[in-house]
């Protein structure tokens, strides 16, 4: 086959899958680690934009591990791992809050607007989007973690309200406790 053919046939298949999956909801996880330079992010942010156009619903959930660690060193507040897992302090959760939800999520947001789409940078927190619950590290889950959770419930009424208007919800990954838990916190 010539090249002309190869695309032909590549594009039928890709625009077949575009089709099969316009109006679904996609959950589109961002790593930290894929972040890490300004061209990747807004490659990252067009391709969004795009699926929304085809008429995807992406629903954007991202981390930021590698910026939690820079603030984290320049500001002095030590963290430990164990297991994979960042324990968290009090003061540990309060600069991840304070980058996750703040430069990492406007970016975000905003790199997807200036890619020509609708986002909406949200955090956990908001309208208890992401309710959590303690969670415990270890193969005996023994290891306490901090002010690390496990979530429990989501507001999909919130995500589907956005997503209904052809605006796609960038998430923070910081939740909130179930209230009246003693891990309110969390």
């Amino acid at each position: 086959k010539d090249d002309s053919t190869s695309f032909v046939d590549n594009t039928i298949t890709i625009a077949s899958s575009l089709s099969s999956l316009s109006g679904q909801t996609i959950i589109v996880k961002y790593g930290g680690n894929a972040m890490t330079t300004p061209e990747l992010a807004t490659l990252f942010c067009e391709d969004i934009a795009i699926l929304q156009k085809l008429g995807l619903r992406i629903v954007v959930v991202h981390g930021g591990g590698p910026m939690i660690n820079a603030m984290l060193e320049k500001v002095g507040v030590e963290s430990r791992f164990e297991g994979g897992m960042r324990v968290s302090t009090e003061e540990v959760v309060d600069v991840a809050a304070m980058v996750l939800c703040g430069s990492v999520n406007k970016n975000i947001s905003s790199g997807i607007v200036h890619a020509g789409g609708r986002a909406l940078g949200l955090s956990g927190r908001d309208d208890g989007l992401l309710r959590c619950e303690k969670l415990w590290g270890g193969e005996d889950k023994s290891l306490d973690l901090g002010n690390v959770g496990q979530v429990m419930t989501v507001n999909t009424q919130l995500i589907d309200d956005l997503l209904d208007k052809g605006i796609t919800p960038v998430i923070a990954p910081i939740g909130m406790g179930c209230v009246g838990e003693d891990d309110e916190r969390v």
